[in-house]
């Protein structure tokens, strides 16, 4: 096989100016369950806590120059302090959401406090269900078009279901769970990943780790004109199988054409890695899936993405004898995933220690990086400006070969002609092999493969999914 040189072109590149960090908040306010959002002000809201007699959950704001003084989300106790399971945050302008569990009341023990002034004040918490007599655990809130609370829950025991629940505004409360997941494949929602409800142009929806048989891939779920779950689509073409829950979600955001990005890990390809998938929310369709940085052979975990106007940002921790944070820079359109790649830079690379479960949030050009310091107890936070510059970037040749999904297979562009192909999964193994005479491929087993390609032209290589 040869490796194709292409030329190169003049490129705009987008980097990030990094401040010095700053510590959130002493070490005895925690440094787990880190969140954070943006303010109506484009202002950074940190959720962190601490578990044990002496913890609690607290919201510490930015105030443009320093943090504020930590404040109490709830003055309950025995709160279930847990960083892949425990409370979430959503913001909408200046109003706050909170979910929170007691440890031990799974069924009944579910809360959520919201806050009218950026998480300045906090309101009495409100019991999710307060009279439930099965699991309503792990619960995650969002907003809706008129700034209502909703979330979504993992709902009863085996199996256990995506339970999505709505604010009735008339009893102040929240009406029981409905099945969010009903029409993805399988028969249960993985069990302790928590999912990412959102809220989009009159509809809800949710990103949730599947359990269909073991198969743990993120799937995307929608609410219908009539506010029924009757959609959804497989954002995950890995198709990792784990007969253990991962404990690790997915991030979303929408891009400034519409298009729906959203992050995860897998360990489809023999160890943990982040990978990005875009989908096209008015067809309904997934556009593209891979590695956030396919060059990498580190562990890798926890991805965070958002965007604003015309840039993309996303950050994750990768463990290079030590966990380090890396943050990578893209446009605001569908393609923003294809550059993170050739800008993704470790920003803890001086740090000695771990850094760890990094949330990246970007206001116009502002980027705000908050992540855990677990040899300190704190969280560190550090804001950055994107800056252009000028490098050099591979050029699209005209004679690229690329492979389009059809209802058949794949078409191979440019290779009209008759060529040989291989298909081969991530291991190695050959799945399937043929001779083609009009430029398709046919295969219509799901997942992630190599297609290798013996053409007049010479040897090609590429990753395709479905």
């Amino acid at each position: 096989m040869f490796i194709l040189a292409l030329p190169t072109m003049a490129l705009t590149q987008i980097n990030i100016n990094w401040e010095t960090s700053v510590d959130v908040a002493p070490e005895s306010f925690g440094y787990t369950n880190l969140r954070m959002e943006l303010d109506s002000d484009g202002l950074p809201v940190i959720l962190h806590g601490k578990s044990g007699n002496d913890g609690g959950l607290y919201c510490t704001r930015w105030n443009g120059a320093s943090f504020n003084e930590p404040v109490a989300v709830t003055t309950e106790v025995g709160l279930f302090i847990n960083d892949a399971e425990g409370p979430r945050m959503a913001i909408s302008g200046d109003r706050v959401a909170v979910s929170y569990q007691l440890s031990g009341q799974w069924a009944n023990g579910g809360r959520i406090a919201l806050s009218e002034d950026g998480g300045v004040t906090w309101e009495t918490p409100i019991a999710i269900a307060p009279n439930a007599t099965e699991d309503h655990f792990m619960p995650v809130p969002s907003f809706d078009s008129d700034q209502e609370p909703w979330l979504t829950v993992k709902w009863g025991s085996n199996p256990v279901l995506e339970g999505a629940m709505f604010w009735d505004e008339a009893n102040s409360s929240f009406l029981p769970p409905v099945d969010a997941g009903e029409t993805m494949a399988g028969d249960a929602a993985c069990e302790c990943c928590a999912s990412m409800p959102f809220s989009h142009d009159g509809r809800h929806y949710d990103v949730v780790r599947n359990n269909n048989d073991n198969i743990r891939d993120f799937w995307m779920v929608r609410t219908d004109a009539a506010g029924n779950w009757s959609e959804s689509l497989d954002i995950d073409p890995t198709n990792w199988s784990i007969n253990s829950c991962p404990a690790s979600e997915a991030e979303t955001c929408i891009l400034s054409d519409g298009t729906l990005l959203a992050v995860f890990m897998s360990a489809a390809e023999g160890g943990s890695r982040v990978y990005w998938s875009t989908a096209d929310l008015e067809g309904w369709s997934l556009m593209g899936s891979d590695r956030i940085d396919p060059s990498s052979n580190h562990v890798e975990n926890h991805p965070s993405v958002h965007a604003h106007q015309d840039h993309s940002v996303v950050a994750w921790e990768s463990n290079q004898g030590g966990y380090k944070v890396m943050v990578a820079t893209g446009s605001g359109t569908f393609g923003a995933p294809e550059e993170w790649s050739t800008s993704a830079t470790s920003v803890t690379e001086n740090l000695s220690g771990h850094s760890r479960r990094p949330v990246i949030r970007i206001d116009e050009n502002k980027v705000h990086l908050v992540y855990q310091r677990p040899s300190e107890g704190t969280i560190h936070y550090v804001q950055g400006t994107l800056e252009s510059s000028t490098g050099v970037a591979p050029s699209q040749s005209a004679n690229m070969v690329t492979a389009t999904l059809t209802h058949e297979g794949w078409y191979i562009a440019k290779l009209q002609d008759n060529f040989n192909y291989a298909i081969h999964d991530l291991g190695g193994r050959l799945v399937s092999s043929g001779r083609s005479k009009n430029g398709h491929v046919p295969f219509s087993q799901s997942g992630v493969y190599i297609l290798v390609i013996d053409a007049a032209s010479g040897a090609h290589q590429i990753k395709i999914f479905r």
